[in-house]
């Protein structure tokens, strides 16, 4: 036989051989299990396709039960085996081998815009939780069994250069992504952010994602400007002159820095989370407040009248710069170094903890940047900047950065002023195999100083003074896991120690005053003391916080579902060892003299010997995104329990969101969430009440002959129990849709929220019969003084208790279009309307009596009815940007379109009143000729006196204009057009709702 025809046989034989393996594959296998052992998927496979399969039992599960159903051919049947068991399955002849799954690597780099590798760029690969450090060439790798992910989304971010995100399939066991591309921040990049966005793969279907482009062209003095870019806030011209707290979501009154506060606005501002690198930022041990125990919750600040030329803003108000009972004072956060800010209003992850109304999360990084100096200079503020990231190559990046900010309320008198230093160290580290384990070490310092001058010409001005100074160090440590069911291990650790110091001090000038120490109850005899002296409130506090939290992430797979698993837990302690309400008895503030009407009294108060507050909190959430006709369904679900005192509260928390289409996606969350109280609330303190019973002052040519005097007073003293206080509770509801189509966005967010078990204080009264004393009518008697009977007095305190309720409603509305490339100009709406619904406890007003009728009204009690406050404003922005003049110009309409309170001409009728000696009359229908209560009817113009009667507007603009590379300019002017208008309330108040305008310049220089 020839080799010509051996090689012709040869040649058939392949052919045949190839067409029967072709014919073989494609034999459509039609696979059915629902709930069976892989062993027997595996046998209908053998003996629909001829093949069999080998494996080693005792590393092949062949019991687990599976669930598939494929009509196709035996490629795409083992496809689908593979995915749902992630078991490696390879044909060989007429056997498939099945052997456990390898391990998978993705990897990439990340350049500059010169394709130079960029060391230490933080990337995340958000399905494992995993932190990577980038290495000096700009590299990273993520080392992962195969099985664990189909897809990975992965962030990139460092300071100073526009960060990126991106998804990508994972396909085989060596995954190599393109280079990611980080350019310097910069207005002449074509791309850039111009108004925050909506963000699904953050910690709730409504996050708000504030990156750093968006800060720097905000012209922010504090974190509280940036929160105007949520949708439905009024925008407030920068400044530091007012107390600035959070509050998301809620139409109530503002927590500003007027002395008397909406308790609502405050509970709403306590619940607002404020978190820093991973840990909150406590205010539960500020204890800088009067006795609220005295004065109550919303009115014992300490607070002054601010002396300023007239016609100034700040020349009726009534100024306090403490801010216990609610939130931080954001005033204290400066946005130089924050790299990013999340706004969750709605359903947060139930790995955040006590808050009730939401949380804002601050990020910050470390790396390799130039020297930069930040100057900004604005009509009634001067801001300083200066920063420098350094890559030590070996041991990691450090970044240092400090500024300075001097402020005043009116430049023309300088009177009110706010003065901010601060100062922090960043340094990211790497260690172990392969980076596995990252840390960031942060130290914060910083002081804030308040301050009202005295008026030289006015005699009766207060000098007040409101500082603070605060040290933090923290730490935020990942550890990297590629075996096993773990893949990251997340220790943060946070200390911070504040000293807090209120300062007032006025002159008073009278002929004398009567004062009393005592701190028992019981009858006690005053001392006289000189009438002319300075008096002086002084309170100290020192608020140690120090937080821990553990967080695990892991994976589990159940049939075709990846699931990502946080869980871990949080313990928090804080305590005031200051020296608290420093008072000396014999220099009481003016309104606290014995004999005057008000008869409650301050005494000393040492913070520093309660018992610090504890608290402990666990969380579980699970993370998984399933198919539903070929759509994602994205899944967060998790709860979370905590432990105050001896109150255990649960809060279950889920957000859940689905493609409908590629454009068009829809979300539903609904959670629970609880809020301590903070100290203040638990121990306020004694309440001291002073009545007097007998007078008789003797004078000596002109002064007291104290030898020949006599004041005696009925001391009691209260010490209110408010162990009993529990964790304000709070319950959210939340539908939200995205709909994206050529660049245009849009976003809409429907919420429900109720708010209960608030902490609140409540007046209340109690009669007590003491001995009536009156002057002895024999001159040369022993005592002056005779007893004749009894007489009924009033003591009057407040207390605090969980009784506040509000329920609040709204639609929040964003809208981004693409650039207009004609006019290269883009435009942004944003609009909400909040709808708040709340009842007090208690609605109450108190009268002086300055008759001789003792049977006169001194306190009103009038309905408790609910009232509806309803708020809504919007904003239009265009933005002009050129990348290649490195310009950008924002000009932003704004609309405050309603601010009304629904009320009932009923609610300023009283219902009962209170007389001096405490006896309670209900009033069963009002009288306007009663002598003894008429005083009390509040007309309707008074309760209905917040309402806005027509739409109003104000115009804002920032240019930003970068010079070169190292220098960059931006202006910044609010109420560009002094548009003033204004409208008279109903009880006759002029109201401008927008402000003066304000212009600011700030230059950005890079070394």
């Amino acid at each position: 036989m020839s080799s010509k025809s051996i090689h012709r046989r040869a040649l058939l034989l392949g052919v045949l051989l190839s067409f029967q393996v072709l014919a073989v594959d494609a034999q459509q296998l039609k696979i059915e299990s629902k709930n069976q052992p892989l062993r027997s998927v595996l046998k209908q496979i053998e003996e629909k396709s001829g093949y069999s399969f080998l494996y080693d039992e005792s590393q092949i599960n062949v019991e687990r039960r599976i669930n598939i159903e494929v009509n196709g051919a035996l490629p795409q049947v083992l496809n689908q085996l593979e995915q749902l068991t992630y078991l490696k399955l390879q044909v060989s002849g007429k056997n498939i081998l099945i052997s456990k799954t390898s391990w998978a690597v993705l990897s990439g780099r990340v350049v500059d815009e010169n394709g130079k590798g960029i060391p230490l760029v933080t990337v995340h690969l958000k399905e494992l939780n995993q932190y990577y450090f980038t290495d000096n060439n700009g590299s990273f790798k993520f080392q992962f069994q195969a099985h664990r992910l189909k897809s990975a989304n992965l962030q990139f971010s460092m300071i100073g250069r526009q960060g990126s995100s991106m998804t990508t399939v994972l396909n085989g066991a060596n995954n190599t992504i393109a280079d990611i591309t980080l350019p310097t921040l910069s207005v002449g990049l074509e791309e850039i952010a111009v108004t925050p966005r909506i963000n699904r793969r953050l910690e709730s279907n409504s996050s708000l994602y504030i990156n750093r482009e968006v800060i720097e062209q905000s012209g922010a003095l504090s974190i509280n400007d940036l929160l105007s870019l949520i949708p439905g806030q009024k925008i407030a011209a920068p400044s530091l002159q007012q107390v600035q707290q959070a509050n998301l979501r809620s139409a109530t009154l503002g927590t500003n820095s007027f002395s008397n506060k909406d308790p609502f606005a405050l509970n709403n501002s306590f619940g607002v989370a404020l978190i820093m690198d991973g840990i909150a930022l406590s205010n539960n041990a500020n204890m800088q407040t009067l006795n609220a125990g005295i004065y109550g919750m919303g009115n014992s600040y300490v607070s002054g009248k601010i002396s300023a030329l007239s016609g100034s803003d700040a020349a009726t108000d009534n100024y306090t710069g403490d801010y216990t009972f609610g939130g931080i004072d954001l005033r204290q956060i400066a946005t130089d170094n924050i790299e990013s800010i999340e706004i969750a209003a709605g359903v947060p992850s139930v790995k955040y903890g006590d808050m009730t109304n939401g949380a804002i999360i601050i990020n910050r990084i470390a790396g390799k940047t130039p020297l930069n100096f930040n100057v900004q200079l604005r009509d009634n503020a001067t801001v300083y900047g200066i920063s420098k990231g350094i890559d030590t190559r070996k041991f990691g990046a450090i970044t240092v950065g400090g500024n300075f900010t001097r402020s005043f309320e009116d430049n023309r008198d300088k009177m009110k002023s706010y003065d901010r230093v601060g100062g922090n160290i960043m340094w990211s580290t790497f260690a172990g195999k392969e980076k596995a384990f990252t840390n960031t070490l942060s130290l914060d310092y910083g002081r804030n100083m308040d301050k009202v001058r005295r008026d030289s010409d006015d005699p009766t001005a207060a000098v007040m003074r409101f500082k603070s100074y605060n040290f933090a160090i923290g730490s935020r440590a990942n550890y990297r896991i590629d075996r096993g069911f773990l893949s990251n291990i997340g220790l943060n650790v946070r200390y911070s120690e504040t000293y807090q110091n209120t300062y007032k001090e006025q002159d008073v000038n009278g002929t004398y005053i009567i004062y009393s120490d005592a701190t028992e109850t019981g009858i006690h005899q005053g001392q006289y003391a000189s009438g002319i002296y300075q008096a002086v409130t002084n309170i100290e506090g020192k608020p140690i916080d120090l937080t821990v939290r553990l967080d695990l992430t892991g994976t589990f797979q159940t049939g075709v579902l990846l699931h990502q698993v946080n869980f871990g837990s949080f313990f928090n302690y804080s305590k005031n060892i200051g020296k608290g309400q420093i008072v000396d008895p014999s220099r009481p503030r003016n309104n606290t003299i014995a004999a005057n009407a008000d008869l409650r009294k301050e005494r000393y108060y040492d913070v520093s010997r309660i018992h610090g507050q504890k608290q402990l909190g666990f969380y579980a959430e699970d993370l998984f995104t399933a198919k539903i006709a070929e759509r994602d369904l994205n899944v967060r679900i998790g709860t979370r329990l905590d432990k105050f005192e001896k109150y255990l509260t649960f809060s279950p928390r889920t957000n859940i969101n689905y493609a409908i289409t590629p454009a068009l996606t829809v979300g539903v969350a609904y959670g629970w969430a609880s809020k301590a109280p903070a100290l203040a609330q638990l121990y306020p303190g004694p309440v001291f009440y002073e009545i007097p019973l007998f007078q008789h002052t003797a004078f000596n040519g002109g002064s007291v002959d104290e030898a020949n005097s006599l004041y005696l007073m009925y001391v009691d003293k209260f010490t209110p129990d408010n162990s009993k206080l529990k964790p304000s509770l709070s319950e959210q509801l939340e539908f939200s849709a995205t709909y994206e189509y050529k660049d245009f966005k849009l976003g809409m967010n429907l919420y429900h929220k109720r708010n209960y078990r608030d902490v609140v204080t409540v007046n209340s009264f109690e009669k007590i019969l003491l001995d009536k004393y009156d002057d002895n009518p024999d001159p040369n008697a022993e005592v002056p003084y005779i007893i004749e009977g009894r007489k009924q007095y009033r003591l009057s305190r407040y207390e605090f208790m969980n009784a506040g309720d509000k329920r609040t409603q709204g639609i929040e509305f964003m809208l981004s279009t693409p650039k207009w490339m004609a006019i290269a100009t883009s435009f942004n709406l944003r609009a909400g309307l909040t709808q708040s619904t709340y009842r007090p406890l208690q609605n109450m007003a108190t009268f002086t009596n300055n008759t001789d009728n003792p049977n006169r009204a001194e306190s009103a009690i009038y309905p408790t009815q609910r009232r509806t406050t309803t708020v809504s404003n919007a904003a239009i922005t265009s933005s002009t940007h050129i990348p290649k003049a490195k310009l950008l110009i924002n000009f932003t309409t704004e609309l405050n379109l309603m601010n009304k309170t629904d009320t009932d001409a009923s609610d300023g009728i009283p219902i009962g009143y209170y007389t001096q000696d405490g006896t309670y009359h209900a009033i069963v229908n009002f009288d306007r000729d009663n002598v003894n209560y008429a005083h009390t009817l509040r007309p309707i113009e008074e309760i209905n006196n917040q309402n806005q009667p027509a739409v109003y507007t104000n115009f804002h603009l920032n240019v930003s204009k970068e010079i070169s590379k190292r220098l960059s300019l931006a202006f910044h002017v609010y109420n560009v057009f002094n548009y003033r208008p204004q409208y008279k309330r109903s009880d006759n108040s002029m109201i401008i709702p927008n402000g003066k305008p304000t212009y600011g310049a700030q230059l950005r220089l890079k070394l």
